[in-house]
């Protein structure tokens, strides 16, 4: 019986919408009428705990609802200033870029002057070695703290990112909260790698700058050197020498710079790759995110679903209660009318019963009224027990 109340409460839901529902209304208040009063009171009660159950789900989906938009509220803070800092870091990735281009031209253009100063030894060309490194040292040391700021970027941008991944979301079924679960455990494991990946970023930044120190010490043995070669030319301009033997020592260290500029070049283009590598983990964040989001815009959308069902099964709800009061009022008329009834034929009984008794013991009943006659007191009808003073004297 449930079941066919549950049909009907589906159908009444379902036809809600259109000049069906009043075609339901009277098919269910057909169904209730052929139903007796402990059937109803069956229907009423079991609709009664699916409409106490329906209200705390749909409580419970409007608390989730509120922590969805919290979290989302919350994701739009983060990801705001997040992604602003993102476009400025592309924009200072771009000028950096720009930058080691130049550095690689200059670059070029020292190794065509050391070439140069193979060719030549003269005091001019010295010179002008000693102030191209010079130059270049700046330009180490300039990239060196663009590096940097740039890391330090990126470490704020990976945390940002960390703690927008940590805010956890909720839904309405279970399998999704599983779901929910799993993704948050990988987006932790993901973090996890990546604060890895960060201390391994860190660890080669610290490796550079220890790289740049050592050049820098490099550079400094290099000066040491040249004003030593500054001495050699000198006394080799003050007398004949062997000066195959010096070309062959300024070749050799020549060729050691050229080697450890190609090794610092390497050393840049990894560290290149691994930016890029993590801006693309930032655009996939970004469109994980999103998704996220169309999947919060479904879980809405099913809650307002939900909540239309809900205020049907209320009308519903609504409409059996009056029904059941309805006839609780008529059971209570007949039950009334069924007492009085019964006391009547009680009394009918009864004097039936008295009748009978009168009939087997030969007394007949006068069934004509008396009329009051005129000497009669107002005390009754028996004869006075007392005379008057005035009788007596008679």
């Amino acid at each position: 019986m449930s079941n066919r109340l549950n049909m009907g409460t589906t159908q009444s839901t379902n036809g809600k919408a259109g000049s069906g529902s009043d075609v339901d209304r009277a098919a269910l208040a057909g169904m209730l009428a052929g139903y007796n009063a402990e059937q109803l009171v069956d229907e009423v009660i079991t609709a009664w705990e699916e409409l106490a159950s329906a209200n705390k789900d749909l409580a419970t989906s409007n608390q989730r609802n509120r922590v969805l938009e919290l979290d989302l509220s919350e994701r739009n803070e983060l990801g705001a200033p997040e992604r602003a800092r993102l476009i400025k870091a592309e924009e200072d990735l771009k000028e950096r870029e720009a930058r080691i281009i130049h550095l690689d031209r200059m670059l070029d253009d020292t190794r065509k002057e050391k070439d140069k100063v193979e060719n030549s030894v003269g005091a001019i060309r010295i010179d002008e070695l000693e102030r191209n490194e010079s130059t270049l040292s700046e330009m180490v040391e300039s990239q060196a703290n663009v590096i940097t700021e740039l890391e330090a970027k990126l470490d704020q941008l990976v945390d940002a990112l960390e703690k927008a991944a940590e805010a956890g979301l909720t839904s309405i079924t279970a399998d999704e909260v599983r779901q929910l679960n799993r993704e948050l455990e990988d987006a932790h494991r993901r973090i996890e790698s990546e604060q890895v990946e960060g201390k391994t970023v860190g660890d080669e930044r610290d490796k550079l700058r220890e790289m740049v120190e050592q050049t820098k010490g490099l550079l400094e043995q290099r000066d040491l050197r040249i004003k030593e070669l500054d001495g050699q030319l000198s006394r080799m301009m003050e007398g004949p020498r062997s000066i195959s033997a010096e070309h062959d020592y300024l070749v050799e260290q020549i060729e050691e710079l050229k080697r450890r500029l190609l090794e610092r070049n390497r050393e840049y283009e990894a560290l290149r790759r691994r930016e890029r590598r993590l801006h693309r983990e930032v655009f996939e964040r970004d469109e994980r995110i999103q998704q996220m989001q169309l999947t919060i815009s479904d879980i809405e959308g099913g809650l307002s679903d939900r909540s239309a069902e809900l205020k049907s099964l209320e009308e519903v709800h609504e409409k059996l209660l009056s029904e059941a009061q309805g006839l609780r009022r008529s059971e209570r008329t007949r039950e009334v009318v069924s007492g009085a009834f019964q006391d009547s034929l009680g009394v009918l009984r009864s004097h039936e019963q008295v009748k009978a008794r009168r009939e087997a013991l030969g007394i007949e009943d006068d069934d004509s009224i008396p009329e009051p006659d005129a000497g009669n007191s107002p005390g009754g009808t028996a004869a006075p027990a007392l005379r008057d003073i005035d009788e007596l004297n008679e």
